[in-house]
């Protein structure tokens, strides 16, 4: 019973694609009945078969420039994890200064509160320089 199950889940998915498929053909012949569109599928394949003719011609040049690409990725990446690394760092420092900035001002408020506290005397002579 299973086997009869799968068989006719498979043609049901072979009929989706066939249907996925011939749509896919029929928008791409509809689109071509546009001048811009029908330059621009000429234009860009001749560009596909000049660039095929180049790897079939120097396949390690164009290896060569992968590999370069390549390398130019792993370089940006690595500089993208240490910035990342080093700005995460920098969050941890900050979160930090809150704290230190509240004992500053309760430091700050506890040395002024000293000073309201000191009597105060009206007999302090004032030197002048002059």
């Amino acid at each position: 019973m299973s086997n009869i199950r799968e068989e006719y889940r498979c043609a049901k998915k072979s009929k989706f694609m066939q249907a996925v498929f011939i749509g896919a053909l029929a928008g791409a012949a509809i689109s071509l009945f546009d001048k811009d569109t029908r330059h621009s599928v000429l234009e860009n394949s001749k560009s596909c078969m000049g660039n095929m003719k180049e790897f079939i011609k120097n396949p390690n040049g164009v290896l060569t420039q992968v590999r370069e690409t390549s390398s130019k990725v792993r370089s940006t990446v690595e500089k993208i994890s240490d910035d990342v690394s080093f700005i995460s760092q920098k969050v941890e420092e900050m979160k930090d200064i809150p704290s230190q900035v509240a004992q500053v001002v309760m430091e700050t408020k506890e040395v002024f509160a000293a000073e309201e506290e000191e009597p105060t005397s009206g007999n302090h002579e004032r030197i002048s320089l002059n």
